[in-house]
C-alpha cells in the first residue's frame, strides 16, 4: 500500500498523562486501511480489533507547514471528515502498553471508514464548531453507546493538526494536497461483535454529518 497519511495518538491528556508522556504520538495512514461509509466489516478483522470514534480531515495545501493558528490550518483544509477509526492493538489483554511499544505498533493503525466530508471554511464559528460538536455513538438500535465533545482532542482538533505538522515536519516529511490525516480518539475504544452497527454522528459541525460501519 501507498502512504496516503498520518495519524495521531495519545491526544487526551488522560491517555499521555497514563503513559508518561508529554505530547501525542504519530503513525501511518496506507490506502487500502480506508473503507467508505458504510462499510460491513469482520468482527475479527485483527488480533485484538476495536472501534472508536474519530475525526480525519484532507491536507488542501502544503502551506499548512506556515500554520500557526486554528485559521491558519483551516485555510490549508479542504475537508472534514467523519471516521470511524478501527484499530488493532495487537497484544494481548492484560500486557502492558508504552509510549514506544505504541510507536512501534504503528498506533495501531489496521482500518478506518470515511463518512462524507464537510467542507472547511476558515471562519472563528467553524474553528468553534469543531471544537463545540457534539459527537455521539449510536448501535443499529439508536441507543447512546458513548459521546464526547470535540475538544476531547487536545483541548481543539486542530491542535492534533498542528501537532502533526510540526511533528512531521522534524522527521522531513512535507504533506502535499489530498493527505489525511487522523486526528485522534473522541471516545473510548470499544470491542466490535458480530451483528453491531455503529454509527457516529458529529453534531454541531454544518449538516450534523455521520459516519456508520457494520460487523459481521
Amino acid at each position: 500500500n501507498r502512504i496516503v497519511g498520518y495519524k495521531a495518538g495519545l491526544t487526551s491528556r488522560a491517555a499521555q498523562e497514563r503513559f508518561g508522556v508529554a505530547s501525542p504520538v504519530r503513525g501511518v495512514l496506507l490506502e487500502k486501511m480506508l473503507l467508505k461509509e458504510g462499510a460491513d466489516v469482520p468482527a475479527d478483522f485483527g488480533s485484538r480489533p476495536m472501534y472508536e470514534a474519530d475525526l480525519l480531515v484532507v491536507v488542501r495545501d502544503p502551506a499548512i507547514h506556515q500554520a500557526k493558528t486554528h485559521l491558519d490550518v483551516l485555510r490549508s483544509l479542504s475537508l472534514v471528515v467523519p471516521f470511524i477509526e478501527l484499530p488493532d492493538l495487537l497484544v494481548a489483554d492484560g500486557e502492558k502498553l508504552s509510549a514506544p511499544l505504541i510507536v512501534a505498533l504503528n498506533v495501531g493503525a489496521r482500518l478506518g471508514v470515511l463518512g462524507n466530508g464537510v467542507a472547511a471554511q476558515a471562519t472563528p464559528e467553524f474553528a468553534a464548531a469543531l471544537a463545540g460538536m457534539r459527537v455521539v455513538v449510536t448501535d443499529g438500535k439508536g441507543q447512546e453507546m458513548a459521546s464526547a465533545k470535540g475538544a476531547a482532542i487536545l483541548d481543539h482538533p486542530l491542535n492534533a493538526v498542528l501537532w502533526l505538522v510540526q511533528d512531521l515536519a522534524r522527521s522531513g516529511v512535507k504533506l502535499k494536497a489530498g493527505d489525511v490525516l487522523s486526528l485522534g480518539s473522541l471516545t473510548a475504544p470499544q470491542r466490535p461483535r458480530p451483528g453491531l452497527a455503529v454509527t457516529v454522528r458529529y453534531l454541531g459541525l454544518p449538516g450534523d454529518p455521520a459516519v456508520s460501519v457494520r460487523f459481521r
